[in-house]
């Protein structure tokens, strides 16, 4: 499940979109710190490109949660597969 596209965001749902595709998962409580940084740029899990360019982080500073509406971890190519 994505991102949503509005409203209030959870850095931990952020971090489950990257973690297991899935924003709404429970999975964040292995005491790991989350950080937006880290989030954003990729240094937790590659950002996935094949989201539209205002659906994902632009990578750079100064990062924002807002960056994250509408992101699919797991959103395929465009054309399918």
């Amino acid at each position: 499940m994505a991102v949503p596209s509005s409203g209030e965001l959870s850095l931990a749902g952020i971090w489950n979109e990257i973690d297991s595709n899935d924003y709404n998962a429970s999975n964040h409580d292995n005491g790991e710190n989350i950080s937006l940084k880290d989030l954003s740029d990729g240094s937790y899990g590659t950002i996935n490109g094949n989201n539209d360019a205002d659906d994902r982080p632009d990578g750079s500073a100064p990062h924002y949660m807002s960056e994250f509406y509408s992101y699919d971890h797991d959103k395929a190519p465009k054309g399918g597969r």
